[in-house]
Parts: C-alpha cells; sequence; structure tokens
C-alpha cells in the first residue's frame, strides 16, 4: 500500500516545478492579477505643504508635493512591479513655484523625480498661452532626467504662423501621445487623457490650441486600445471634473457614453470621491486637490469575472510624513530662482511677513458652497480699490465698483502671520499681456443699465455656475432668487465719490475696476444670456472699447508704457499698508474683515408683486405672455360653459 503513494509523490515532485514555472514568486495558482493605481490631480504646483485648518480649528499643515513623494515612495514600494502612478492634469498654476513655468518647467520635472508614469494636460496648463506651454514642455525635455508621459487624445493645434508651429513642435519632441501602452505584474494597462469641454470654457488663452468633441475620441482611444493594442484594462485620464453630489454630469456621462473605459481618474472639479462610483463597467474616481491626499485604487483580475476592487481609500498627505530628501533638494533650487527673478523686491523672499491676522478667513470653497458675501471677498476687493488709488496717485479716478469673482481666490487667510507666499496663493491664477504671472487689474466704465446687468450675474448665473460667485467692493444689491432669470436683482447701489450709495441711475457711467480674466468673461455671459445680460466696456467718455487692455490700470505711471498691476501684488500691498494695532511692528488685518457688512443678499419671496415690480423687458413680456394665455384660457373656459348651458337647456 505504501509503495503507491511513494511513486505518486516521486511524479508529482517532477512535475511541479514545470507548471509553476511561470509563476512569479510568492503567486500561488490560479491567483488572481492585480494591479494598484496611484492618483492624483488639480496639483496646482503646490511643492510645498499648505497650512490648513484641522477638524478641531488648530493650524496645521497638508498636501504639497515634497510629502506627497513620500508617500508614494512608500505605496509604490509595497509592490513596484503592480503599481501606476497617474495624474489628470492642472498639475501647474497655483503657488510662486510656477512663475518658473516657462522657462524650469518645475513641475513636470518634479512629478517626473516623483516616478509618475503619466499625466495629462488641464486647462491651467494653458494659462501661459499655448507659447508658454510649448516653452515649459521644452524646458522639461531639456532639463529634466526623467519625465512623466503625456496624454492628450483630444488636442489639436490648428492653424499655421509661429505660435502654432511651436506649439505643433513641442507636441512632437514632447512627445505629447494620443494614448500609452505600460505593462504592470503582466497586465497590459492602456491610457488615454481627455480635455472635457467644460475644462476648454475655461481654457481662454489655449488658441490655437483647440479641443475636439472628447465622447467621440474617447470612443476612438478605448477602440484603439482595445481592438489593435489588445490591452487588458483601459485608464482614462480626464480632465473634465464631476460634481460631488454625484448628479449624472461631466464624466460620469462620459463613462456611461463610452462603456469601454474600466478605470476614469476625474480631475478638474477638485471633487473627492471617498467611495468610486461604478457606471456601468467604469469605475470613476477622484483624490481632490493640491496634494492633500493620494488616490489608491487595487484592482484584483479574475480570468472568469474580471477586474473587482480589491481595495480603494484617499491616503492623507500630513504633517506626519517627511520631506522626500531629493525633492526636497530640487524645491530648493527653484525656490532660489523664483526670489531672485520674480520677488527681487521682497528681501524676505517666500517667507516675508507682510502682515498678521488675529483670527481666520473663510475659505474660498466655503464661500463657494455658501454663495454668500465673505470677509476674504470684501478684504480682496477693498484692497484693490486702495491699490489703484495709490498707483494712480493725483490722476485717480474715482472707482464706483470693484467685483471679483470666487473662483479665482485660491486661498484665505489664517489666523498667525501672512507671508508673501500665502498672499501670492489667493491671487495665483492668470498672466497678463506682458507674459508674466498674475492677472492685472482693468479700470472700465459700464453704463447703469449694463452695471445692472453685471450683477445680475450674482442672481442668475452664479446657481448654474458656483464659481462666478462676485466678490464686491462699493455695492449694496438685494436680489430676489425667485423672480424670472435674468431679472433678479430688486435693489441696487453704488458708492458715489462722496462716500454715499445712491441707486444705480440707467444713463450714467460707472467706473467698475475688475481682472482681466472677468473682463474677457463679460463677452461670455454677454452670449450666454443670448444678449439678455449684453453689456460692452467703454471709456470715461461713454466710446465702446475695442479691446478691453485698453482700460489698464497703470501700476507706475512715471515710466514709460503700462506697467501691468498685478491682483497679487495689490493684495500684497495692501496687507503691508495695514496700521499696526498691536504695537509690535507687524501690520494687523483689520477686525472689519472678521464679519460680513451686508455687500449683497439673497431676499427669496413669492409675494406677487416682488415677483414682477420693477420688472425689466424680459419680465413685462412673460407677463404679457401670461395674461393673454390666461385670457384665452378663460374665453375657452367660458365658450365651453355656455355651450353645456345651452345644450342642457335646448335637452329640456
Amino acid at each position: 500500500m505504501r509503495k503507491p503513494r511513494f511513486i505518486r509523490s516521486l511524479v508529482l515532485a517532477a512535475i511541479l516545478p514545470a507548471l509553476t514555472g511561470g509563476m512569479k514568486a510568492g503567486q500561488a495558482a490560479g491567483a488572481p492579477s492585480s494591479l494598484v493605481i496611484l492618483f492624483t490631480h488639480d496639483l496646482h504646483s503646490n511643492v510645498l505643504p499648505r497650512p490648513v485648518l484641522a477638524a478641531d480649528g488648530t493650524k496645521t499643515e497638508a498636501g504639497g508635493l515634497l510629502r506627497l513623494a513620500t508617500l508614494i515612495r512608500r505605496e509604490r514600494g509595497r509592490a513596484p512591479e503592480r503599481t501606476l502612478v497617474l495624474d489628470a492634469g492642472d498639475y501647474s498654476m497655483g503657488t510662486l513655484f510656477h512663475t518658473l513655468y516657462p522657462s524650469e518647467s518645475v513641475e513636470l520635472r518634479l512629478l517626473g523625480l516623483m516616478g509618475y508614469d503619466a499625466a495629462t494636460l488641464g486647462n491651467h496648463e494653458f494659462d501661459f498661452s499655448l507659447a508658454g506651454l510649448a516653452k515649459s514642455l521644452a524646458a522639461a525635455k531639456a532639463k529634466g532626467t526623467a519625465l512623466p508621459a503625456l496624454l492628450a487624445s483630444n488636442v489639436t493645434i490648428e492653424g499655421s504662423g509661429e505660435v502654432a508651429e511651436a506649439g505643433r513642435a513641442a507636441f512632437r519632441d514632447y512627445p505629447v501621445r494620443d494614448f500609452l501602452v505600460l505593462e504592470r505584474a503582466g497586465l497590459k494597462v492602456g491610457l488615454f487623457g481627455l480635455f472635457g469641454e467644460n475644462a476648454a470654457d475655461d481654457s481662454p488663452f489655449a488658441a490655437p490650441a483647440a479641443f475636439l468633441d472628447p465622447v467621440e475620441h474617447a470612443r476612438r482611444a478605448v477602440d484603439l486600445l482595445r481592438t489593435r493594442e489588445k490591452v487588458d484594462l483601459v485608464v482614462c485620464l480626464s480632465h473634465t471634473g464631476i460634481t460631488p453630489e454625484r448628479t449624472k454630469t461631466w464624466d460620469l456621462l462620459l463613462a456611461e457614453k463610452v462603456p469601454g473605459i474600466d478605470v476614469l481618474v476625474s480631475g478638474h472639479t477638485h471633487t473627492e470621491l471617498r467611495e468610486p462610483i461604478r457606471v456601468g463597467s467604469t469605475l470613476v474616481v477622484s483624490s481632490g486637490y493640491y496634494g492633500y491626499h493620494l488616490g489608491r485604487l487595487e484592482l484584483v483580475r479574475d480570468e472568469r469575472s474580471g477586474f473587482s476592487v480589491a481595495s480603494y481609500g484617499l491616503l492623507p498627505v500630513g504633517p506626519d510624513l517627511p520631506d522626500d530628501p531629493a525633492v526636497s533638494e530640487a524645491a530648493s533650487g527653484f525656490k532660489k530662482l523664483v526670489e531672485s527673478q520674480f520677488l527681487p523686491e521682497y528681501p524676505g523672499g517666500f517667507g516675508e511677513i507682510l502682515a498678521e491676522s488675529s483670527y481666520d478667513l473663510e475659505t474660498p470653497e466655503a464661500v463657494e458652497v455658501a454663495s454668500a458675501e465673505s470677509g476674504l471677498g470684501n478684504l480682496v476687493t477693498d484692497a484693490f480699490r486702495e491699490a489703484v488709488r495709490r498707483a494712480e496717485g493725483e490722476a485717480y479716478r474715482h472707482i464706483h465698483v470693484v467685483v471679483e469673482p470666487i473662483g479665482v481666490l485660491r486661498d484665505t487667510i489664517l489666523r498667525g502671520p501672512v507671508s508673501m507666499a500665502a498672499a501670492f496663493q489667493i491671487l495665483s491664477l492668470g498672466v497678463g499681456d506682458d507674459g508674466r504671472p498674475g492677472y492685472p487689474l482693468l479700470g472700465l466704465y459700464l453704463n447703469g443699465k449694463e452695471l445692472r446687468r453685471l450683477l445680475e450675474v450674482q442672481a442668475s448665473i452664479v446657481p448654474m455656475k458656483k464659481d462666478a460667485l462676485l466678490q464686491f467692493s462699493g455695492v449694496k444689491l438685494s436680489y430676489n432668487p425667485r423672480r424670472l432669470f435674468f431679472d433678479r436683482v430688486t435693489e441696487a447701489s453704488v458708492l458715489e465719490e462722496d462716500g454715499t450709495y445712491r441707486p444705480v441711475d440707467k444713463r450714467k457711467l460707472y467706473r467698475v475696476v475688475l481682472n482681466s480674466y472677468t473682463a474677457g468673461m463679460v463677452g461670455y455671459v454677454s452670449r450666454e444670456s443670448y444678449g439678455l445680460l449684453k453689456m460692452e466696456p467703454r471709456d470715461a467718455e461713454g466710446r465702446v472699447l475695442a479691446e478691453n487692455n485698453q482700460g489698464m490700470i497703470d501700476a507706475d505711471p512715471a515710466l514709460p508704457g503700462v506697467q501691468e498691476l498685478k491682483e497679487w501684488a495689490a493684495l500684497a500691498g495692501a496687507l503691508k499698508a495695514f496700521p499696526d494695532t498691536n504695537g509690535n511692528g507687524i501690520p494687523d488685518v483689520p477686525e472689519r474683515y472678521r464679519r460680513t457688512e451686508g455687500r449683497f443678499a439673497a431676499a427669496p419671496s413669492w409675494n406677487p408683486a416682488k415677483l414682477v415690480l420693477g420688472g425689466n423687458g424680459l419680465t413685462m413680456i412673460v407677463l404679457a405672455v401670461g395674461l393673454v394665455v390666461l385670457a384665452v384660457v378663460v374665453f375657452v373656459v367660458r365658450r365651453v360653459v355656455r355651450r353645456r348651458r345651452t345644450r342642457r337647456t335646448a335637452g329640456r
């Protein structure tokens, strides 16, 4: 009886190595393949950690590439042969480091140093225009030792000319690909990048780059990856976005219309998804912004049932993580370049203290959610008013209104010292006609009717586009959100030169200060409202301006030409000019910004009179149509009643 068992053991000992020789060490026969995807998006040049408020209200630090790099290295070290590191766009624009974007390509070089496999382009990669992006790609190629692959399946460059040719050359030489196939742990993973329609709307400086239909080109990429490349898994890096409410918008619709995508990393809207959203066979994931979290998705593949989620989480990047030495050393070099090239007027560089605050102001995210006035918005718009007053000196012309969209504010002021780096982060976006970072301020004129239309953005556009919420200086505004769209403003008064507020006069010209981006959006609002909110910026004599930049504020009239007055510089100057109220030698943020001042407020009412009184032409037309319809209904009802009565009488 023992002999057959002994022979069987010898046979098994001989054939088992042959059967298992192709398997990796530690992998059991028939074990499913697994893949780890580490992902980020909307990093916005956040190399250093940001000060944030913890849940208990204390000040702490979070995010930043220095610590994110440590976490990536740690997570990838657990299974390097089966890990991908990906980014879904907007890796640039948001801190002082992005001032080196065209010349040093700080962000791409650091992503390469951190071991990112691939990334896609976001709308802010075009903020320095296509020419700036081309320079950034060329700088990365020339100076970077390791770089992430860049994927953009629906971005094209149209026409001829120097900028178009430079853009095409940079895309070709980097290269920027339609798609990419990588292998991990025996799996072929197909990746492609996508630029969404709403991201395209937020790229006003991208031309001659153009953005093709995202659904069509997603289908094309999926088909190529599935049929030609025979990949096992398709991953889309989408800079399209998703709402926190998980409604069927943007990337969820994309996943629904293009079912061949297995994983969709959703950037652009800064959304944190604590659990993946499944749309058909597609998993949609999103990790937030500024590197506050590293997304981690682990998939396991069974030959019979396909891929399933083994684990998912957003790993916090907090103060418990040490700085990565290699990334820290590179960042120190870039920091010195920023201070020498961009901040020569600030001897303290990144850390120069401009002011201090005894309280925390609201974050832009909280203001956007509340759709309300804020101390932060009041401080910023008042700062613009004072900056223009100082710049123009004796030639100053009264500013009636200052406006700033909340979507342009990117940070806040927290209790304690306010550094140069922190102030810049609040107003970090944009590039001027001079090619230097920061949106410039413009002084334009609108007549009273057009000013009312501008204020109507607050009442009618904001419910559909939260980041269009305006913050004001020099306005007292009330609106009824239950009135007809584009006719919701019920009361509007503006600050006159004598210091009083008076109702808007339709025939009068009003001076409005705003940044160049917001001025450009005036035309967008005019188009999107089908002319109902049409505005034509003018000069002081009422002549329509051919170009908005004709109203550029000159920061130093003593110098030849126009020196652009940047938003961030206006805020920095205002902070330094605040009085030192506690006598410690540091200017103090005034207490008045601790609370709001009633500059604007909603006054909802279903009172019929309040729904129509003072209405514009649109309301009058709708009211007239309603009355006509009501009269027709009454007429028809009366005719029907009469006929029935006639029939009843005849029947008797």
